[in-house]
């Protein structure tokens, strides 16, 4: 199919396909006549439309529109002025531009002529070896006072595989700036040459003396890097005539900043964000003027840029806790910073200087693993946000590792016990009937590859704010927590690493707030009286939860990435409002049972990964964001394979026609039509196909995985993957699915070739 060479092509990053255009060749630009009667005097250039999927297009393409429109001989209203009004007219009259009178626009602005515009097409591919980008728009005129179209004008630019050379310019910009690459910069000189190509054929007004205004071919700027913060520098590049007086200016905030001429007609100019400096959303715009002459202003296209030099609050609530192979920091969060992006911890053996940085973490703890035994350290934690503002330092706490060497535990408890340090456990450790053992927090326990936790009696754990850890000695899987015939009181804990996390047999009580990872069995529970289980995450293990002959309730718990969910053996219950979703098998049920509403990855029955059990309601998305819905089936489960395929066929054939008008939005919903009725490794493909070019990079990568697990040995599809990898910068996943890729077609020098350049 045309289609499927089309996207192969795509994803192989090479520009075979048919289909494809040249670079644009200027050509002579034909006249527009116009009267003179028909020409206005005062223009206002109104916001582009956008009928396209990237977003900010239309705002980039009007700004260069206006630089270029704004040398001709008509007198313009400024894009501020321009925007203030219409959102007053709009507030006024509660319509929409674009459904008001241009003769009630002009009123408003104050103008004789209206300049629209819309963004039709934009194509922006980027791949290891090739590029492809394209931009096509159209504009036209209103001359409100005698309510006439002067002229309407339809183009388009459109570069491939590098497309332009440097300029002189982007060559000192990307020199100075992290935020300037190629690719920025070709998208800019593509709009920008756009805008040159509109105003080139729009006609000018006779009789009106023409301003020799200086030319100002290019501005650059690192707005990128923003948001600015205290000691930043934003730095505006400009070519255009030599010998000029250059400046520019931030907004409203700071105007006139000189600029040097670094070379003959390249200017250069910096400001020095100092504290006290916030703006936001401030356009760059650069100037560019003759000296005791007429100027030339330029509003940088790549959009707006923001000042923020106020820091987060200060971190309150720091405390140190030192174990035997650690020390653990932890302080309260920061709440109300829209920006925050983490804290910095901050670690010296002084106690007033010497501070240096050992990590940086988004969450409010952090394990300082680097610590020596007979070192005393010193701990502060700051805040900082988006743009690089910190925090004040708060007063120290000190911490260093415990020396003392870990308990062994054996034998069986004689009174009630009270555990609190690290100790090891070498065979069964038992609690017996009447007895009991309470945890407290930070207590860490280690057992050997025999050794288990039996309980008979009562178990008490309260590590809620510091958890309670379970794990093995070594690398080898321990046998677990089994408490037969006893009482459970757990908060705030950790199992790691074996057979049976946790085996509850006609116990009663309540386990909240833990975390069971990376053995057979997570938790077990069987018979009755039962055990309850709340805020319990359950991931990495063979199977996350058992149930055998229980009425045990499970509630606001995750279970997830195990190879089962949740595996039932007779169950009466109640499970619900639980997130149990990512499992090879959701919940698996030897007999029919039916289920409370969970949130199992999809409301869709036959995407859920379940077997025996009946769900008639469930969550739309992860508790506590999701709401409780109907279920829905595959409309298409009861009609026979025969039928299945030729149902999915029909589907392919529409959503192809619509693929190759580039209607995306419509083709991916016909493919995924067609998945329901009969996936095949095309349909994934193309579905991806159809996410990538709607720019949603996410839904296409989630197909693409979802594809290559059900048709593994479908080269094209592991190729795609690892294509939507690489350019995602995700190396050691392309390099993964690209070996498999090898594997399947040793003879794929481009694969080969990548896996080579990932190896650099």
């Amino acid at each position: 199919m045309k289609i499927r060479k089309m996207a192969i092509i795509l994803f192989a990053l090479l520009f075979l396909f048919s289909c494809a255009q040249p670079s644009e060749v200027k050509k002579d630009i034909p006249e527009i006549t116009v009267s003179e009667e028909e020409l206005p005097r005062m223009v206002a250039v109104l916001p582009f439309q956008n009928e396209t999927q990237e977003p900010g297009i239309a705002n980039q393409v009007r700004r260069a529109f206006y630089n270029h429109f704004s040398s001709k001989p008509y007198a313009d209203v400024e894009l501020n002025v321009v925007d203030e009004k219409i959102i007053q007219l709009e507030k006024s009259t509660g319509k929409n531009i674009l459904d008001l009178k241009p003769q009630d626009i002009s009123q408003s602005i104050g103008c004789d002529g209206l300049i629209y515009g819309k963004v039709t097409d934009y194509k922006k591919v980027y791949a290891a070896v090739y590029s492809q980008l394209g931009v096509e728009a159209e504009v036209w005129m209103i001359n409100t006072k005698t309510g006439k179209e002067v002229f309407r004008i339809k183009d388009s630019v459109r570069y491939h595989e590098g497309g332009i050379p440097m300029s002189p310019l982007s060559v000192i910009m990307t020199a100075v700036s992290t935020a300037m690459n190629i690719r920025d910069i070709q998208q800019m000189r593509m709009i920008n040459e756009l805008a040159y190509k509109f105003n080139e054929k729009i006609p000018s007004p006779t009789g009106v003396a023409i301003e020799e205004r200086p030319i100002i071919k290019e501005v650059l700027t690192n707005i990128k890097e923003g948001p600015f913060g205290k000691g930043k520098i934003i730095r505006v590049g400009l070519e255009g005539d030599k010998g000029m007086v250059a400046t520019f200016d931030i907004g409203n905030f700071k105007k006139g900043i000189p600029m040097k001429e670094t070379k003959p007609g390249i200017y250069m100019g910096e400001y020095l964000v100092m504290p006290g400096d916030n703006a936001k959303d401030m356009p760059i715009i650069a100037s560019l003027k003759k000296p005791g002459g007429y100027e030339s202003q330029w509003i940088d296209v790549g959009g707006f840029l923001t000042i923020d030099t106020t820091p987060p609050p200060q971190v309150t609530g720091l405390r140190a806790k030192g174990f035997h192979d650690r020390i653990e920091v932890s302080w309260e969060g920061v709440k109300n910073v829209s920006d925050l992006k983490g804290y910095k911890v901050l670690r010296s053996e002084q106690p007033l200087s010497g501070y240096s940085e050992i990590g940086s973490v988004e969450l409010n703890s952090f394990e300082d693993r680097t610590a020596i035994h007979g070192n005393a350290y010193y701990y502060r934690v700051v805040a900082f946000d988006s743009a690089g503002n910190e925090s004040e330092i708060q007063d120290a706490v000190r911490a260093s590792l415990m020396t003392k060497e870990p308990v062994v535990l054996a034998g069986e408890i004689k009174k009630d016990t009270v555990l609190s340090g690290v100790y090891i456990v070498k065979d069964t450790f038992t609690i017996p009937k009447g007895l009991s053992l309470t945890i407290e927090p930070e207590t860490r326990l280690m057992f050997d590859e025999n050794a288990s936790l039996a309980v008979f009696g009562k178990i008490i754990v309260n590590g809620k704010e510091s958890p309670v850890e379970f794990i093995s000695s070594g690398e080898k899987k321990w046998k677990g927590i089994v408490v037969d015939g006893g009482s459970i009181m757990m908060n705030g804990f950790r199992i790691k690493n074996a057979d049976v996390g946790l085996s509850a047999k006609n116990s009663e009580g309540l386990m909240e707030s833990g975390v069971i990872t990376d053995s057979n069995t997570g938790m077990s529970i069987s018979g009755t009286p039962s055990v309850n289980v709340k805020n319990i995450a359950a991931s990495g293990n063979k199977t996350g939860i058992e149930l055998i002959k229980t009425d045990a309730k499970i509630f606001m718990s995750s279970v997830f990435q195990n190879e089962t969910g949740v595996a039932i053996n007779s169950f009466s219950g109640d499970m619900k409002d639980n997130n149990i979703f990512d499992n090879s098998l959701n919940i698996s049920s030897e007999s029919m049972v039916k289920i409370d509403p969970n949130y199992l990855g999809s409301i869709n029955i036959d995407e859920m990964k379940i077997k025996g059990v009946s769900i008639n309601k469930v969550y739309d998305n992860r508790i506590p964001g999701g709401k409780i819905v109907d279920a829905v089936s595959n409309p298409y489960a009861n009609l026979s394979q025969e039928n299945r395929q030729k149902k999915a066929m029909e589907f392919v054939i529409e959503a192809g026609n619509y693929f190759r008008q580039r209607n995306y939005g419509k083709a991916s919903s016909l493919f995924e039509e067609a998945l329901k009725a009969y996936p095949t490794a095309d349909v994934y493909y193309y579905l991806a196909l159809c996410y990538q070019e709607m720019k949603e990079d996410e839904k296409a990568l989630k197909y693409l995985k979802e594809g290559a697990e059900k048709f593994p040995r479908d080269s094209t599809l592991q190729k795609s993957l690892g294509l939507m990898y690489y350019q995602k910068g995700n190396e050691a996943e392309a390099k993964k699915v690209f070996e498999e890729v090898l594997r399947l077609s040793p003879e794929d020098r481009q694969v080969r070739f990548l896996i080579e350049r990932i190896g650099k």
